[in-house]
């Protein structure tokens, strides 16, 4: 062997670096994709489907970029020299990036929520939106405003109302005695305030309170509506909240809903 062919690098060393380098910029450029497909989608250039599906494919790049990254971080140890070994740390980096970034939707995805779209504390007779029809209309919002106890999609019948009664049995209306109407509305009223809701009316006369959610990165617009009414010996206030868009909302609206009825109460509603 010449000493030319004995002192040229390894396999390992020519692509350690390259690997790493290519892997940790095709990961970053796939992480920033998936962070700014909500905010700007949230602008009007593009609507949710394309949204949902830059997402998609930034996670696939950030796959494949963090292969890379692993494939390049074990020529790295294996090459076992100093530079390569440092290059290599690149590889490792892409690694981690592409967990991190990963975990957000899968923490999301991983609640185990039942594939519902709206939630509410009257089975029997849902609080019905009114001054928001307006606006689920004017956004083309794809779920109709009306309650809607089971749904056919994908083969299947999902009965949202069971659905929710088994995954969220402790949502329940709360009732106040030894009060008057008035202090029950403004407490209803007060609570809509607190939890940062845009207000869309109030109308004491009828009980009914309408608001809506906005969620920060996607966008995603949920409709409120509470009502305040007479039960014997009691005031009770119910309360619904339904996605405009979407299937399945990963527990947000249950969510909402608990934590309004935490707010307004005082107590946690589990």
């Amino acid at each position: 062997m010449s000493d030319a062919t004995a002192g040229s690098p390894s396999v390992f060393e020519q692509y350690a670096g390259k690997l790493c380098t290519w892997g940790l910029t095709i990961v970053v450029l796939g992480a920033l994709a998936a962070a700014l497909c909500g905010p700007i989608s949230q602008t009007g250039l593009y609507d949710f489907g394309l949204a949902f599906a830059i997402l998609r494919y930034a996670v696939y790049a950030m796959g494949a970029g963090a292969f890379l990254c692993l494939v390049g971080f074990i020529f790295g140890v294996v090459a076992y020299k100093g530079d390569v070994l440092s290059n290599a740390a690149n590889g490792l980096l892409g690694v981690i990036i592409a967990i991190a970034v990963f975990l957000v939707p899968y923490s999301q995805l991983s609640r185990g929520a039942p594939p519902i779209h709206e939630v509410t504390t009257d089975f029997d007779n849902p609080p019905a939106f009114v001054d928001v029809v307006p606006l689920r209309v004017a956004s083309n919002a794809a779920n109709p405003p009306q309650y809607v106890a089971k749904i056919e999609s994908r083969g299947r019948t999902f009965d949202i109302m069971q659905l929710q009664k088994d995954n969220y049995p402790d949502i329940q209306p709360l009732k106040f005695k030894d009060t008057n109407y008035e202090a029950v509305f403004e407490k209803a009223l007060a609570g809509v305030y607190e939890m940062g809701w845009t207000l869309v009316s109030e109308n004491p006369q009828l009980g009914r309170i309408e608001a809506y959610d906005k969620t920060p990165w996607m966008g995603f617009i949920d409709d409120v509506v509470i009502r305040v009414e007479a039960q014997p010996m009691a005031y009770e206030i119910d309360i619904r909240s339904k996605s405009r868009v979407g299937f399945g909302d990963l527990g947000a609206n249950a969510k909402r809903v608990r934590d309004y009825l935490k707010a307004v109460s005082g107590r946690s509603a589990h």
